[in-house]
């Protein structure tokens, strides 16, 4: 097996395609600052601040993954891409429901179904790409604290 030489292109694409979906599901949600703190917050909410640090650093990790996913030429590139693009949406779609249409038990649903879809992606991904299934577990840690601040955030308010 021979070792191919990145793709830069495809890996810059990737990561800007990823990061401009959750600058998009960001714009479409409103003022998140001003909505954020206006909330009842659970114990361990974050300052604002901290989401503006945060997702871009996860947004790069997840474009990563996406981009060692369409380089993958294993059988279950497919599935994986699937896997990848549902996740995507999920996400992008959390922050519009909570924020936006502040609805807040809907969006404790939706990111139940993420955290799953991730837990999944990082199981499947680890068949073919230990470094994408790794690049996945901050994004699953951190979805998995936003479940806790959202239950607690449709409880509070």
């Amino acid at each position: 097996m021979t070792k191919r030489s990145p793709n830069w292109i495809l890996l810059i694409a990737s990561i800007i395609v990823v990061e401009l979906v959750g600058s998009l599901s960001g714009i479409l949600s409103g003022d998140i600052k001003a909505i954020y703190n206006n909330l009842t917050l659970p114990p361990l909410a974050p300052p604002d601040f901290i989401f503006g640090i945060v997702w871009p650093i996860l947004y790069l990790m997840i474009g990563i993954v996406g981009y060692l996913i369409l380089r993958d030429r294993t059988n279950a590139r497919q599935n994986n891409l699937i896997l990848f693009i549902s996740q995507l949406v999920l996400n992008f779609i959390w922050s519009i429901i909570f924020f936006g249409a502040s609805n807040r038990w809907i969006s404790f649903l939706i990111i139940i179904v993420l955290d799953a879809l991730v837990i999944w992606c990082v199981k499947k991904f680890w068949q073919t790409s230990k470094l994408a299934a790794s690049l996945m577990v901050p994004y699953l840690i951190w979805i998995l604290f936003a479940t806790y601040l959202t239950l607690g955030t449709a409880i509070l308010n």
